[in-house]
């Protein structure tokens, strides 16, 4: 089953869900966060940072139909530390884990697709979802999948044992019941506009319990039923998948497997793609953009942001307990010139909230425009710090782009009397450091999420499992709890673009830039479905025309 053209898919986006009544077209149609940016349907937007279109649909005409076999070699920035999909946070985590779990159901550029559930349908108030599992999904142990292994997975989601870091977004979920062997019913406390968004996600995977019980879903054996399955992992070095025989989708994948290593070397990245080392290079660096777009050996995707970069502090200490200095750091801050430091321009300055101005719910208006230093250095005097302050900034020291952000964000820090150290540690540490609230201050990123509960739940929401620092704002969580509820859209968006002014004016991270994501790939690789929402589920189609 081949995906429907850009042009088809973006014009029917929240309009349709597959086999769902009206009333859950509806619940899909409000949960608009996922939405493609207004530049994906080829142009690139005023504002984006952009010299050519976007891409995302593979446009080179293959000799014939999608040729089975093969393994393509897929080349990323970091290893994942965590692949337990239920307690994962980094991206690279995401990647990989959309090829080897499934879950109830996918969004693909926002339409709500059948996956493990072939069919659902909505109670007229709105609490009561009741999936039917299609009969021929299986996970890679071999066993069929049912409504128990989903009524365990998101249980163990909501189980604080778990730590899942999104557990905040499944708290309307009230109970799950395993029918039979494949039927499952949901009740909600509350209705929930973004449920379907959040259970599409591989965050919501569907796990084995045998082997999440046995040795956990971190090491050699995985316990999902998606078209991979693991077959080796040396750590920080290689992630070998293979084909899953017994996948429910007709002849999908057409791979017989993914290579995945890893490499923060970025100068070595670009050259493994063009030396033909690797068949797929997720994200270079930006600096080699230009060039890799331009080498008429390889195909190159993408255009639209992804990741959201900022820069966070730890409002559980001293002196970011104080909104004062929060938002005199805020006022300092040049973003653009942060983006065109660190990432050489491609992407979009941040002037508001988590939100890019073109996504369902972000602030049409900027809160922050060129730097104030006279208000910044009123602030921080306003504080008790009109002399400045001496703090740390933690970066990981393998992301190169993310320490550009840091040192430029040290210079103009510098500018009211901020004496910034720059604080450089392996992901591993950072990770660490950051669960524990041992920062003052941390570059770093957040993915794009479907809907925009899910990250603002998970980030900024008291008890989130990436709320690090443990901000918390009784304003700025009624209108996120609310917004999860509210059916119709434009409310919803109204309740976000509230509570992203309350982010931005006071809340626990200065936003920078939302960066432009880019893959490139050797001729040979086809299929190529990108969607910004973002997902990488599209992996399961590509192929190789050799």
């Amino acid at each position: 089953m081949r995906r429907r053209t850009l042009s088809s898919t973006l014009s029917s986006t929240f309009s349709s869900v597959i086999a769902a009544g009206a009333a859950l077209a509806v619940l899909a149609a409000c949960g608009g966060g996922g939405a493609p940016p207004s530049g994906a349907q080829g142009t690139a937007t005023a504002n984006d940072g952009l010299t050519a279109d976007v891409r995302l649909q593979d446009e080179t005409k293959p000799q014939g139909p999608p040729e089975p076999g093969g393994r393509l070699g897929i080349m990323i920035r970091l290893d994942a530390t965590e692949l337990d999909p239920h307690r994962m946070s980094e991206t690279s985590a995401f990647v990989i884990n959309e090829q080897i779990y499934e879950s109830l159901v996918h969004s693909y550029r926002g339409e709500i697709q059948p996956a493990l559930a072939e069919s659902w349908k909505q109670s007229d108030d709105g609490r009561t979802l009741t999936f039917t599992l299609r009969d021929n999904a299986y996970f890679h142990s071999g066993r069929k999948v049912t409504a128990d292994d989903v009524k365990y997975s998101l249980e163990r989601i909501k189980d604080p044992k778990t730590r899942a870091p999104r557990a905040r977004s499944y708290e309307s979920i009230s109970s799950v019941t395993a029918e039979d062997d494949r039927t499952v019913v949901l009740k909600l406390s509350k209705p929930n506009a973004a449920i379907l968004t959040l259970l599409s996600t591989s965050a919501s995977s569907i796990v084995d319990r045998s082997v999440a019980e046995k040795g956990g879903l971190n090491g050699g054996v995985d316990g999902g039923s998606g078209p991979f399955k693991l077959a080796s992992r040396v750590t920080g070095q290689t992630i070998k998948l293979d084909r899953h025989d017994k996948y429910w989708e007709k002849g999908v994948p057409y791979l017989d497997g993914l290579d995945f290593t890893f490499n923060p070397d970025d100068n070595a990245r670009a050259a493994a793609v063009r030396s033909g080392t690797i068949d797929f290079l997720w994200r270079p660096a930006p600096e080699f953009i230009g060039a890799l777009k331009a080498d008429q050996a390889l195909k190159w995707y993408g255009g639209s942001g992804s990741l959201s970069l900022h820069l966070r502090l730890n409002t559980g200490r001293p002196p970011f307990d104080n909104v004062k200095v929060r938002q005199a750091i805020y006022h300092a801050l040049d973003r653009q010139e942060i983006l065109n430091v660190a990432n050489s321009g491609f992407g979009t300055a941040l002037n508001a909230g988590y939100l890019p101005p073109d996504r369902f719910g972000a602030l049409a208006t900027p809160v922050y425009g060129k730097p104030d230093i006279e208000k910044a250095k009123a602030l921080l005097a306003e504080a008790g710090h009109a002399g400045g302050f001496e703090a740390k900034l933690m970066v990981i020291a393998t992301s190169a782009f993310q320490v550009r952000s840091a040192e430029v964000e040290q210079q103009q820090l510098a500018k009211i009397g901020i004496k910034v150290t720059i604080e450089s540690v392996e992901a591993t540490i950072a990770d660490s450091k950051t669960k524990s609230g041992d920062f003052d201050m941390y570059q770093s990123g957040f993915g794009l999420t479907y809907d925009p509960d899910e990250r603002f739940s998970a980030s900024f929401l008291k008890g989130g499992g990436l709320n690090y620092g443990n901000w918390s704002d009784p304003e700025y969580e009624r209108l996120v709890v609310e917004a999860r509820s509210e059916l119709d859209s434009a409310k919803r968006a109204e309740l976000y673009q509230r509570a992203e002014k309350i982010l931005a004016e006071r809340g626990p991270v200065a936003m920078t830039f939302l960066n432009a994501d880019f893959d490139i790939v050797q001729k040979d690789v086809m299929g190529y479905q990108g969607d910004p929402t973002p997902t990488y589920r599209f992996y399961r189609h590509l192929w190789l025309d050799r």
